[in-house]
């Protein structure tokens, strides 16, 4: 596309400076051969300083904030000339020129806001539209792409220029439904500023960011933005939680509002039904009939995410009955609650839970299975010290067997750690070899409990003294003759 079809009318840009460009990008570091950088006033710092950088990475034109119009050139290490166009009004417009260079056509967005769940809820979304023939983006935490092939992200809601050109891309690859984690600060600093969603999900909110946003109230307005500045079409809430009754009854809310949760108000309504060694059975009523769901996730939270996103799926006119089945084959996100399973053996948990909070809401999410409960976990080395006893003191307490084993020792003496963790609990069983611990967590705690394997989740190395060795909890699992429960994701 020609760099005048992108800012003009509201930058004039002469003739004999027009010419083809890619991408319009505002981190240098992101540069590609034929790329427009946009040098803007940031919070801390102002873009022009990385305008050399941009250059020798092979930008095609440089678009700089200034306080009045000028125009002034680069030179690459080739001798090439690059033209550098000042404007006090790059901020004002750029929005404007984003979405003129990345139109957004006929791609339907599915946002997911709120404390907890945005990654379970998106990546089951495209897990479920994938399953049922419907290829599918994903935005977030964990990465952005066609589901499954992610690459990685720094943010949760990048800037509006990253997220246009990953729809752009998706497009491109023939993908016109993406689930996009929608994060509050991404809100409140307009990063998504002119994008429609047809569904909106809440899924909870709970203490968090307050850092940022000061109070609830606050927090909760970020959220609420989503709702009634995006176009929604269809509000899908978790009527559970406190701000999402709130959420539900807010006359602002212009769009149709669909409750989800265990409450009897809820259109579409979960209901644990069984809880096995495989996971869990539910019953699911819905507008679109009721369904069975055997979802190979541990957590409740996990069925209430399934639940969502099946809604969301449904209400953009997926077979319901089919997404009911194809749940059946979830997977939760990588290193979060991952359940494995083998004949005669205990149940396996691996969870990247390492911090005293986290043990405590994983082991309260595995209760309900009224199993004895082994707990394998460790403390990282150039840490937070002072969480180590109190890691051991939940572990100790609401577990009924653990063994203290090392994490990522780093450059710490994994005896110190040791030392640091059993004063928070002295009695607890203790075993420097990961692998070695987890295999008397196995043997030893029989075919009718669970074993939780915390700390490291989805991590494929251990990193002792800076070097990374390749480990992974998965791994020993497998050895042993464990499989993951559910379909394989690659």
């Amino acid at each position: 596309m020609k760099l005048s079809q992108i800012v003009m009318p509201e930058l004039f840009m002469p003739p004999e400076w027009d010419r083809d460009v890619h991408h319009l990008i505002i981190d240098s570091r992101d540069v590609q051969p034929g790329d427009v950088f946009i040098a803007r006033q940031g919070a801390a710092a102002h873009g022009a300083q990385h305008i050399t950088d941009a250059v020798q990475r092979g930008a095609a034109a440089i678009l700089a904030e200034g306080d009045a119009q000028g125009f002034r050139c680069e030179w690459n290490d080739d001798g090439d000339t690059i033209p550098v166009f000042i404007s006090a009004d790059i901020k004002q417009h750029l929005n404007t020129w984003l979405f003129r260079r990345y139109p957004l056509n006929s791609m339907s967005l599915i946002g997911v806001t709120g404390t907890n769940g945005k990654s379970s809820v998106t990546q089951y979304i495209a897990q479920l539209a994938s399953a049922c023939g419907e290829a599918c983006g994903v935005l977030g935490t964990l990465g952005n792409g066609r589901w499954p092939q992610l690459a990685p992200t720094r943010n949760t809601t990048p800037d509006l220029s990253i997220i246009l050109r990953n729809l752009s891309e998706l497009t491109e690859q023939s993908v016109n439904l993406t689930a996009m984690e929608v994060s509050s600060h991404g809100l409140s600093q307009k990063r998504v500023a002119g994008i429609g969603f047809s569904i909106a999900v809440l899924t909870n909110l709970t203490q968090d960011h307050l850092d940022y946003h000061g109070t609830m109230d606050h927090y909760f307005a970020a959220k609420r933005a989503l709702f009634v500045d995006h176009g929604v079409q269809i509000a899908l809430i978790n009527t559970d939680d406190e701000y999402g009754r709130r959420l539900a009854a807010d006359k602002a809310l212009t769009c149709k509002v669909m409750r989800y949760g265990r409450n009897a108000e809820a259109d579409v309504r979960y209901r644990m039904t069984a809880l096995t060694g495989a996971g869990i059975e539910a019953e699911l009523t819905t507008p679109w009939g009721t369904g069975h769901l055997s979802l190979p996730l541990i957590g409740e939270f996990n069925l209430a995410n399934a639940s969502a996103a099946i809604a969301a799926l449904a209400a953009k006119g997926l077979d319901f009955n089919a997404l009911c089945a194809a749940a059946s084959q979830l997977q939760p996100v990588a290193g979060r609650m991952e359940l494995y399973t083998k004949a005669g053996a205990p149940m396996a948990v691996i969870d990247f839970a390492h911090t005293p909070d986290a043990l405590s809401n994983v082991i309260g999410a595995l209760k309900p299975w009224d199993k004895p409960l082994t707990t394998v976990f460790g403390c990282g080395g150039d840490r937070d010290r002072s969480k180590r006893p109190l890691m051991a003191a939940v572990v100790a307490r609401e577990s009924d067997f653990a063994v203290l084993t090392d994490d990522n020792p780093r450059t710490e003496d994994p005896h110190q750690i040791f030392a640091d963790v059993l004063a928070g609990a002295p009695e607890l069983a203790h075993e420097h070899n990961r692998t070695a611990a987890i295999r008397q967590a196995v043997t030893s705690a029989g075919a009718d409990g669970i074993v939780l394997i915390a700390g490291k989740g989805h991590e494929n190395y251990q990193d002792i003294m800076g070097v990374k060795h390749p480990y992974s909890d998965e791994s020993v699992l497998l050895s042993l003759g464990y499989q993951k429960a559910g379909g394989a994701h690659d």
